[in-house]
């Protein structure tokens, strides 16, 4: 019965979808004068991947026939005649426009026959194809949107060149567990790693065929790490190790708030298991949010105020920071503030610098860190040779614009807005010049142009790749459900990740499993 409906549902969508070629006679260029015309998604004045899957749209306008023709400066013109509202591009054709007009001009040409059999024209949609491909790949985690049913979530991975979408991971193997901070080395799908929480705990390392499961909570660390960096060499990651806590809000713009108590920095090094850190970014201040350098000598992190009972939590604001270390050598060099949040009055977070050592994108709002529940929440690009930032004014929305990553040529980032609808995050992508400037972001297309209107996860830690994450699902699972290993601390250490040792021991225990499961993104929140 199920079977019948879903095939049924498929067939329904492939008959509204289909495409037909515009009857002879009404083959010529079509010509505007009815003005802009609606479509959803907004696919106006942006620009495109030469890479991208075809971007379907609903025309807003009402009509009993639509007439769509897509061209460029070179290669043949695609038109599309439908006797409802959506445009649903053939690839094909799609991909050798893209391909023959990189660089240049792609117009939309919309027109709509009335009830009374008049035809309306509209003005041209005028965007451009980059002439930089994106890569092919994102990952993400799909969570609902709530709080009490937040453990239904999964990793998964689509294609952007197609509409291709697959699990890298589900908690419905893992006792519906939280799964988290997904991360990759220099946009590589291996190597890759990320955290489940409470049920089956741990961190789960991928390496080409080897994966591992490890504990990476020490006696001398608050907490197993919490937000990674992989260091370009594949062997080290950059963790923060965080006490987190959240609050709900019965009334006010915020229903949620993520802070920390406490938070420090720690490198883990993936072949030894072993745990270090350093005076300079384990304080009584929070350091949080490391990001290595494209270049591997340097990490990027926020640091906060220590943590002050009777201060508001809305007073906390971080700055952004970077501190030299040396890989090779284990050392450590003096940390610099690069933004400073008594100065800007805005607080920074998720730092990420480009894979060419350029730019680097960060997120500023009102306080805190967790950007992804703050409307205020901006994106900002700081230039490292100028040392000067601004706000991506073609980027930002009323609504939250936050947790981003670069593709691997620095000429595109994807990341995560509400802006469509203030409740669901989806993905964006932006191109970004060489001088810097960032162009209106496209919405990560769907095969049905009215995908968005029905679906309700949250499109949460975007993160560019250059191919599909071929790990075996049944050795992952496997894996999944075993013990975690234990990681060590550096010997040569005599000094902890506590905070400066601020806390006592006792206040620096990780959560519990019950306070795990209570929080609707895990440890890390998001």
């Amino acid at each position: 019965m199920k079977a019948d409906f879903i095939n049924t549902l498929f067939t329904v969508i492939m008959l509204l979808c289909a495409v037909s070629p515009i009857l002879a006679g009404e083959d010529t260029a079509l010509s505007g004068d009815g003005g802009m015309p609606e479509i959803d998604p907004d696919y106006r004045d942006v620009v495109i991947p030469p890479n991208i899957a075809p971007l379907n749209f609903i025309i807003g306008e009402s009509g009993v026939l639509y007439k769509t023709e897509i061209s460029g400066e070179s290669g043949s013109p695609i038109r599309i005649r439908t006797r409802h509202s959506k445009v649903c591009i053939p690839v094909e054709p799609w991909k050798s426009l893209l391909e023959a007009n990189k660089g240049k001009t792609l117009t939309f040409q919309i027109a709509v026959k009335d009830s009374a059999g008049q035809w309306q024209s509209f003005e041209p949609i005028m965007n451009r194809i980059a002439p930089d491909p994106i890569d092919s790949y994102v990952a993400y985690r799909l969570i609902n949107p709530g709080y009490v049913l937040w453990w239904n979530m999964g990793i998964y991975q689509r294609n952007i060149e197609t509409y291709e979408e697959s699990a890298i991971m589900t908690n419905r193997v893992t006792k519906n567990n939280c799964m988290n901070c997904h991360a990759f080395c220099q946009q590589n799908p291996d190597p890759m790693m990320f955290h489940m929480r409470a049920s089956f705990g741990g961190t789960i390392f991928i390496q080409e065929d080897n994966i591992t499961k490890v504990n990476t909570k020490t006696e001398k660390t608050m907490s197993a790490g919490v937000y990674p960096s992989w260091h370009p060499d594949g062997g080290h990651i950059a963790f923060s190790v965080n006490k987190v806590y959240q609050s709900f809000h019965s009334a006010g713009a915020k229903s949620i708030h993520v802070w920390d108590k406490a938070s420090d920095l720690i490198v883990y090094d993936v072949r030894s298991r072993t745990v270090t850190t350093n005076p300079a970014v384990s304080t009584p201040r929070m350091e949080n949010l490391p990001a290595w350098s494209a270049d591997g000598q340097m990490i990027y992190y926020i640091s906060g105020d220590a943590w002050d009972n009777e201060k508001a939590y809305d007073d906390y604001q971080y700055d952004l920071m970077r501190i030299p270390y040396d890989i090779a050598g284990s050392i450590w060099g003096e940390a610099e503030v690069l933004i400073s949040a008594s100065e800007s009055g805005r607080s920074v977070t998720f730092p990420r610098p480009s894979p060419d050592g350029r730019w680097l994108l960060f997120t500023m709002s009102d306080y805190g860190y967790f950007s992804i529940h703050f409307r205020s929440s901006d994106l900002y690009l700081f230039d490292l040779e100028t040392m000067d930032y601004h706000p991506l004014a073609l980027v930002n929305s009323p609504h939250s614009d936050s947790y981003h990553s670069w593709s691997s040529n620095s000429r595109w980032f994807v990341f995560a807005s509400k802006r469509r609808d203030g409740l669901c995050s989806r993905l964006y992508f932006s191109y970004v010049d060489k001088d810097g400037n960032a162009c209106k972001p496209v919405l990560l297309p769907q095969k049905d142009p009215a995908f968005y209107h029905t679906f309700i996860k949250n499109y949460n830690v975007p993160e560019m790749i250059r191919g599909p994450v071929s790990v075996n699902r049944a050795d992952l699972i496997r894996k999944a459900r075993q013990d975690a290993e234990a990681a060590g601390f550096d010997p040569d250490v005599d000094f902890d990740a506590l905070s400066g040792a601020t806390y006592e021991p006792e206040e620096a225990e990780p959560l519990s499993d019950l306070e795990h499961t209570a929080q609707p993104y895990g440890a890390d929140g998001r």
